[in-house]
């Protein structure tokens, strides 16, 4: 189970909303996927047991323990250290993985979230999907970021030019951001 959820159904919730975004917008055979924050690969176990079409699937997270982790668990080298995509990409992946706030600065974790949000944009070729916690006002509590459903569209609107937002009955303090490039 990923780093912070409440159990495993509760990640595979997510993961199901993701699935589901994913082939909404995705329009050719295979697809491109970066999994930033891929923490212990569940992402990447989540979609070769449910996901069928065809894809490829590269796994990012600042933690080289993680990385390591995978690279053992999956035998494979789908698995790199960075902080965004270094390959070019067709969508990125971001589940929870800023909902983890390091500082108590709402502004400036809203920044740096924005920053990253940036770099993986410009390495994948038709957008990125990520979730967030919700509130009605932004909140940093024991290091979880909340984002506020109004404010935090509008600064994603300020900074990309297609922003979709979407809720999962499933996952009812999630919301759900696409962000595609046309």
């Amino acid at each position: 189970m990923g780093l912070h959820w409440s159990s495993k159904s509760s990640q595979y919730s997510r993961f199901y909303f993701l699935k589901f975004l994913i082939k909404k917008y995705v329009k050719k055979e295979d697809v491109d996927i970066a999994d930033l924050g891929c923490g212990f690969g569940d992402f990447y176990e989540f979609l070769k047991s449910n996901y069928d079409k065809k894809y490829s699937y590269m796994g990012y997270d600042i933690n080289p323990y993680m990385i390591n982790y995978c690279k053992k668990k999956f035998s494979s080298n789908l698995f790199e250290v960075s902080d965004y995509p270094l390959k070019q990409c067709d969508f990125t992946i971001i589940s929870g993985t800023y909902n983890y706030a390091i500082i108590n600065d709402i502004n400036l974790w809203e920044k740096y979230l924005i920053f990253n949000l940036k770099k993986c944009f410009n390495k994948s070729s038709n957008g990125i999907i990520f979730n967030l916690q919700k509130s009605l006002n932004a909140k940093i509590i024991n290091n979880i970021y909340y984002a506020g459903n109004d404010s935090i569209n509008k600064t994603l609107k300020e900074n990309f030019n297609n922003v979709f937002s979407y809720f999962d009955k499933n996952t009812p303090r999630d919301i759900y951001f696409i962000i595609l490039k046309s």
